[in-house]
């Protein structure tokens, strides 16, 4: 008997200097596989460090009786679509004291101190490791803020206080800083022409193809076109205000990138770069690009500033005065832009259902208060094609399972990668 061909439901246009993926048409003349086939799963996990502010940071319930604290705000909308976790811990070893928390996070191990940098491949990688072959990105690796070299006083390399994301032991993931470059990579962009749209290299293909699906999937290209269209007049935007400033920020050490489009500075304000950054995971996802994104939005020991919120000071010497107005308005913030992140996913139709619904997006802190990990600050949202229960609080404090390790466990399994054991855990917690 004659095997069926496949075609593929990615539709993916290349152009002179731009290669760009749609988002997954349900056409019958671009379907790809059998019509029942399922959306791709995706794991995205977003970091910021020096714990957050307890007295707001709560919900309870679940279905039409789920509550959400002030914390959580952002979220009213996508709050069937949440999952507030409470009561998880890492070993005190791994996360306690903010020089190695952020790289123990995800690896679940305690990193050495000393000069000889050692933790473990952290969960990002080990997923990207089975599933981003399947991708033309295995995974993506952000930062909103800068990694910092020395040592703390704890003994630590301030390398562990910068990296959530490990590819062995002794490598961290180098994160991507520049938006730009970030954009450039989604779409294989060769940038030399930052006037000119990346979809404008395939014009003719994308037009062609919206005239070949049906009104659904139309809406769906023009919906996308648009999104991405936005996001590059941001990133112009934002090149022209630093040109005028006379702040371009350029590549250091490194030619070759540098040399392939002007000089893609930074973000002056943490929430243009983490929105920015927000979006091009998104259109990842969207896409099928890849499957995993990683985003430190600040370090541990972060010196990370707000004066958008009116504050002067920096991120953390605010948090050891975690009770106060002043952080409360820094933990806002962040759930805004985690917020930002699940509702832009969960307004791109897929399949049955939304980008979110086939995602797990994860937003985690090592510490509960400065210099305090008793458990760790948890939110999940979407369904991870249904095999994640949402819309709920989860109290694990009282539970003799409470390991975060367990959880990360789980992820993995409904990502279709079976681990024996990750970290402290070798059974997973749901």
């Amino acid at each position: 008997m004659t095997a069926r061909p496949k075609f593929s439901r990615r539709v993916v246009l290349s152009g002179l200097g731009a290669t760009v993926a749609l988002p997954w048409l349900e056409s019958a003349r671009l379907i790809a596989k059998e019509a029942d086939a399922a959306p791709p799963k995706r794991f995205a996990f977003l970091f910021f460090g020096d714990g957050i502010h307890p007295p707001q940071w709560w919900a309870k319930g679940k279905g039409t009786s789920f509550e959400l604290g002030e914390a959580f705000a952002s979220l009213e909308s996508v709050k069937q679509k949440l999952a507030v976790i409470n009561g998880l811990q890492h070993p005190g070893n791994v996360v306690g004291g903010h020089a190695k928390g952020a790289a123990g996070i995800l690896t679940g191990v305690q990193p050495k101190g000393g000069r000889e940098i050692r933790a473990a491949i952290s969960l990002d990688q080990l997923l990207a490791r089975q599933v981003g072959d399947q991708t033309s990105l295995p995974s993506m690796v952000l930062a909103c803020e800068r990694p910092v070299s020395g040592f703390h006083e704890s003994g630590y390399s301030m390398m562990y206080a910068s990296h959530v994301s490990w590819s062995s032991p002794v490598s961290p993931v180098p994160a991507e800083l520049h938006p730009a470059l970030a954009f450039d990579s989604l779409f294989e962009s060769q940038g030399s022409r930052v006037h000119v749209s990346v979809l404008d290299h395939v014009l003719e293909q994308l037009n062609d193809v919206s005239r070949k699906v049906s009104r659904h999937d139309k809406a769906k290209i023009d919906e996308y076109a648009t999104s991405v269209r936005e996001v590059e007049q941001r990133l112009r935007n934002l090149q022209q205000r630093q040109a005028a400033q006379g702040a371009a920020t350029p590549l250091a050490n490194d030619e070759k990138r540098r040399s392939q489009r002007p000089a893609a500075g930074l973000p002056t304000e943490v929430d243009d770069h983490a929105r920015l950054m927000c979006d091009i995971i998104a259109l990842a996802f969207q896409t099928d690009r890849t499957r995993i994104a990683t985003m430190l939005l600040t370090n541990n020991l972060s010196g990370q500033v707000y004066p958008f919120l009116g504050l002067r000071d920096d991120h953390h010497s605010f948090s050891h005065g975690w009770n106060n107005k002043e952080f409360a308005s820094i933990t806002r913030f962040w759930v805004e832009q985690y917020a930002y992140l699940v509702t832009k996913l969960d307004a791109m139709p897929e399949g049955d259902g939304t980008v979110l619904d086939n995602s797990c997006i994860m937003l985690a802190n090592e510490q509960w208060t400065a210099h305090n990990a008793p458990k760790i600050p948890l939110l999940l949202s979407g369904g991870l094609g249904g095999s994640l229960e949402t819309g709920l609080a989860m109290d694990f404090e009282s539970s003799r399972e409470r390991k975060f390790s367990a959880l990360l466990l789980s992820i993995a399994a409904r990502m279709g990668v079976e681990l024996p054991a990750f970290g402290n855990a070798t059974e997973p917690l749901f």
